[in-house]
């Protein structure tokens, strides 16, 4: 091991440091350049572009794909250009022209179907671009220093745990190194534990009780500390000191009743129509064949699929949900996550009229603009409180009553075009009180800037740390106060139970971080979920939300039970997994919404009727003439009911989106969204296709019985207890103090798997759930029938 080459003296810690190098960037396609960064592993990296277009950003999973935080600018010599820093690894990436034309970059050979008859572009960036070439061994005289890493921005790394303590994280390659301590200066050494980790890696953790000193907020005492590690008998360190001041890191910590939830998606316009007197005009008949053009449709000259199928309107509302609650206390499921219910066109209500107000076609049908005339948008003290508003509010009442909290879709980055600031734009051009409120790239000819492209959901101008606008912040922090706390008496019981924020990384964390403040001033106990589809790292450090919408739990599970050619073992979901439990803080892991399908995807019925698909790509007929659009076979359904029995039954907070807990199916929007099934409305008419299925439902109901019956799958811990890759079996055990410990088998395969219990002592496992029966063959093994699981629990 060399000694650093940097240090020219030994740190206070008085340990000999290696020399930690950036190593190679490796080989980068001629569009991108890269130079060693402010420390070994992070690099500055120029990405170019030469396409035509007005405008031109970069997006990745860098970025989460925003379209706009990473701006490339125009050089003279005609390309498109942007600094930025990333560390070791590999990302995906794509150029989007002019705000909505995604390019993949073309002077790059690297790249992956995107699922939309393109690819994403792929850049390895230094040796943890291509980790697998990555080797070590204990007692070979040399450590891999590309490998380490302590990130103090990451929770992976560094996290406040409860009132008085913080995790520390080490990460080094798996076999490199006997052991690492965790130095503190002036408060000693803390030998750190291996944990289990994904390949090629290994992590160290250790837990550190600090003094209260550390946590006053007026001295803000910081502490100094590195890490040290062993190799043979040579103690060497990192030469990399760090700082934190522990009283300014955030509480990592999530509201308990969002840890105890089963959620319950629903999508209000297809659920029940319970009032029809609040119909918009040309509804449909709910238990009409979805294919099959109602009269009035197509009339102007619209085909199905452009445009008429994604208008439809069936007249589902409030009152219709609250009619159907009888059906969520049967399930079992305890919160509900609304889609959009403010004032808005059309049936997703993504596309807002109104934050103040309840869509009155959802509501209770009064006349819009009428009973909002003398409002103003920018004077909360001109809001009124319409017939639908308090409509929506008994509708809370109701359902706190019956046990089930309620968030609400929150869709602050872009609105509709009738918004009446937007209106006001449109017609007064620069003499609008709006003027800068949105995004207006020209005046004459007035033109502006849709979300995605879309002309009809023009988005709030933004800065890099909010809106452009102080009075758009206002007015999104008055309507968080108006729908939290409605009476604005200072109890919140009377509102919402938080909020589901859709596409919030187009939106900067600064204004996050202050409207959480916001939030949990009203309710501490109010709840915080993103939409974000790929790790959310720099989202959960208890600065911004509480939980994320768990994609990245979907996409490998589908991958596991759905896929056939492309079917990942059980070891590989166990790791994918084990990736994202590490990532988040247990307290924010608990809370993770763990959803397998929604609104924005095909349903998990039809995703497995449709194997090897990328997860949320050519899920549709429009784009993909081999899309299985039919009803999925038996089998299908028993594979959903496998991936249920593990959303009940792993770290998380569950989600079913409305209808699959009764058989529904179908691609992605707008076929996802059909009407809910209701048994006593009877079959879809002219079809023998669509049902409510007892059978189904009465699954689903025993697994979240299972979950609610025991504490230890809701709260408790995880630890893998047998990865079969032969066999295609997972076996995992949770427990909680002081209650049953709870181990769970899942069977992935087509055959009848056997395995031998863990040891009991003098305590044996029982059954709670599947069927099971002893092994021939081998008396102590247990048989699990195919594509289906157990659950054992020992008191």
């Amino acid at each position: 091991m060399t000694p650093s080459a940097f240090a020219q003296s030994k740190p206070w810690h008085g340990i000999e440091p290696v020399e930690v190098s950036p190593g190679s960037v490796g080989q980068l396609p001629p569009s991108v350049s890269a130079v060693p960064g402010r420390e070994p592993g992070i690099w500055d990296v120029t990405v170019s572009a030469s396409v035509e277009g007005e405008t031109c950003h970069l997006a990745g999973d860098f970025n989460h794909w925003s379209s706009e935080s990473h701006p490339m600018e125009r050089t003279s010599d005609g390309r498109w250009r942007v600094d930025l820093e990333l560390a070791s690894g590999s990302y995906r990436y794509k150029f989007c022209v002019d705000g909505h034309v995604w390019m993949p970059d073309p002077e790059n050979t690297e790249g992956e179907d995107d699922g939309f008859e393109s690819h994403n572009s792929i850049l390895h960036l230094g040796a943890l671009g291509r980790p697998e070439a990555l080797s070590g061994e204990v007692g070979d005289g040399r450590i891999t220093t590309e490998a380490l890493e302590h990130d103090p921005k990451k929770p992976l790394y560094l996290h406040r745990v409860g009132a008085t303590k913080l995790r520390f994280r080490y990460r080094t390659l798996a076999r490199d190194v006997a052991g690492v301590k965790l130095l503190i200066r002036d408060l000693g050494e803390f030998p750190m534990e291996p944990i289990t980790s994904p390949h090629p890696f290994q992590y160290w953790d250790v837990q550190v009780e600090l003094s209260e000193r550390y946590w006053d907020s007026a001295e803000r005492a910081e502490i100094e500390y590195a890490f040290a590690f062993t190799e043979l008998n040579e103690l060497s360190a990192d030469p990399r000191l760090r700082k934190v001041a522990p009283s300014a890191m955030p509480r990592t910590e999530t509201p308990d009743w969002a840890k105890e939830a089963t959620w319950y998606q629903i999508f209000p316009e297809r659920f029940c129509n319970g009032d029809p007197s609040n119909d918009p005009p040309y509804v449909r008949d709910w238990k009409s064949a979805w294919y099959e053009p109602a009269e009035f449709e197509g009339k102007d000259g619209q085909t199905f699929w452009e445009f008429f199928v994604y208008q439809r309107m069936y007249g589902g509302d409030l009152k219709g949900i609250e009619s159907r609650l009888d059906h969520l206390v049967e399930l079992g499921v305890n919160a509900i996550y609304l889609n959009p219910v403010f004032q808005a066109e059309g049936p997703h209500k993504y596309n807002a009229t109104d934050f103040r107000h309840i869509d009155t076609q959802l509501g209770a049908g009064e006349d819009y603009l009428e009973t909002t005339k003398n409002e103003k948008v920018g004077d909360p003290s001109t809001w009124t409180w319409t017939p639908s508003d308090r409509l929506f509010l008994d509708f809370l009442k109701t359902c706190k009553s019956r046990g089930l909290r309620v968030i609400i879709d929150a869709v602050f980055n872009h609105v509709g075009v009738r918004h009446p600031a937007f209106k006001d734009v449109q017609e007064k051009r620069q003499a609008s009180p709006y003027v800068d409120w949105f995004k207006i790239k020209s005046w004459e000819p007035f033109e502006y800037a849709g979300w995605a492209g879309f002309g009809e959901l023009p988005v709030f101008a933004k800065t890099e740390t909010g809106f452009r606008s102080q009075a758009v912040k206002d007015h999104v922090f008055a309507v968080t106060r108006r729908w939290m706390d409605p009476d604005g008496d200072g109890d919140p019981s009377d509102g919402i139970d938080g909020w589901r924020l859709d596409v919030p990384m187009e939106l900067a964390p600064e204004f996050w971080a202050e409207w959480r403040e916001l939030v949990k001033s009203i309710n501490p106990d109010a709840y915080i979920t993103g939409e974000i589809w790929d790790r959310a790292d720099e989202w959960l450090t208890g600065k911004h939300f509480d939980a994320v919408m768990n994609y990245r739990f979907a996409e490998p599970v589908i991958a596991w039970v759905a896929n056939r050619e492309k079917k990942i073992s059980a070891s590989e979901l166990d790791r994918r997994l084990l990736e994202i439990r590490l990532a988040y803080p247990d307290e924010m892991g608990a809370a993770l919404m763990n959803l397998v399908d929604s609104h924005d995807t095909d349903r998990v019925a039809q995703m497995i009727a449709n194997p090897d698909l990328p997860y949320d790509r050519s899920n549709t007929m429009q784009r993909n003439p081999h899309y299985h659009c039919g009803r999925p076979a038996p089998e299908a359904f028993q594979r959903q009911r496998l991936i249920a029995l593990l959303q009940m039954t792993y770290i998380g907070a569950p989600m079913i989106y409305y209808g699959d807990e009764v058989g529904m199916w179908g691609a992605d929007d707008p076929t996802n969204r059909q009407p809910m099934l209701w048994k006593d409305l009877g079959p879809v008419d002219n079809s023998d296709e669509v049902w409510f299925d007892d059978d189904h439902f009465a699954f689903y109901k025993g697994a979240v019985a299972l979950r609610s019956r025991y504490p230890a799958l809701r709260t408790g811990t995880f630890r893998t207890i047998l990865t079969d890759d032969e066999h295609d079996l997972w076996v995992f055990q949770r427990e909680a103090p002081g209650e049953a410990t709870v181990l769970v088998a899942l069977n992935a395969s087509e055959d009848v798997v056997s395995f031998d219990l863990p040891a009991s002592g003098p305590r044996a496992w029982s059954l709670a759930f599947g069927e099971a029966s002893n092994s021939p063959e081998a008396p102590k093994w247990i048989r699990v029938e195919p594509i289906s699981g157990c659950v054992w629990v020992l008191e």
